[in-house]
């Protein structure tokens, strides 16, 4: 059963310094302003640079002081940024 379970899994490509996006979902009742067409809203937020490894799955981000998001963010909730052409 864990052979099946993990072979949807991929190892994580994002190293110290780059500059990664925030999936907003799962914090978007608390931390986010109300819009008026929630379907219409960013699913993503930022981009913003990756500080550090805390666990397996976990990464700090420096995010901006007035969002009221943890900077502790499990790796499915981002999404690399990818340099500008």
């Amino acid at each position: 059963m864990s052979n099946v379970a993990n072979c949807h899994t991929r190892p994580s490509s994002i190293e110290v310094g780059d500059m990664v996006y925030l999936k907003i979902r799962p914090h978007h009742q608390l931390s986010m302003p109300n819009q008026l067409h929630p379907k219409l809203a960013a699913k993503y937020y930022g981009p913003f640079p990756f500080v550090a490894v805390v666990g397996s799955v976990a990464f700090k981000l420096q995010l901006p002081v007035p969002t009221r998001i943890p900077p502790m963010v499990h790796v499915s909730q981002l999404k690399l940024a990818m340099e500008p052409h």
